[in-house]
Formats: structure tokens, C-alpha cells, sequence
């Protein structure tokens, strides 16, 4: 009798073991899914911050040559 309670336990943690297992795999799936759209989103944003620091640098140049040819029309004057 005592058996029969001890092998119908142990037969219990097996089977809670195997859906934990696949509770855990299917986490684990989610998660690398979440990783993979991430790694994507990662990648769009630092294009974005490329564009924008390209961006940054041509309205620099654009500032400093219209501040030149300012201050050379000034300076004709």
C-alpha cells in the first residue's frame, strides 16, 4: 500500500516535470521571438540615428556657409 502512494507521487512529479518542460520550451520560444523582433527594432532605430546625425551634419555645413557668405556680404559693404 505504502508502495502504491509512493509510486503514484513519484508518477505525479514525472508528469509535472514533463508539462513544466514544455511550459518552459514554449517561454523559451517566446522569448527568442521577442529577442528576434528586438534585434529588428535595434537595428531600424540605429538606421534612424545614422539619418538623423547625416541630417545634423548637412544643417551644420548649410548654417556655416550661409554664416560666411553672410558676413562676406557684410564685409563688402
Amino acid at each position: 500500500m505504502k508502495q502504491k502512494i509512493l509510486d503514484a507521487g513519484l508518477a505525479v512529479l514525472l508528469v509535472g516535470a514533463v508539462i513544466a518542460m514544455f511550459v518552459m520550451a514554449n517561454a523559451v520560444k517566446e522569448v527568442h521571438a521577442e529577442n528576434e523582433q528586438l534585434k529588428q527594432e535595434n537595428a531600424d532605430l540605429l538606421l534612424d540615428k545614422i539619418n538623423l546625425e547625416i541630417d545634423l551634419e548637412n544643417t551644420l555645413d548649410a548654417y556655416w556657409q550661409l554664416n560666411n557668405q553672410l558676413e562676406r556680404k557684410q564685409g563688402a559693404d
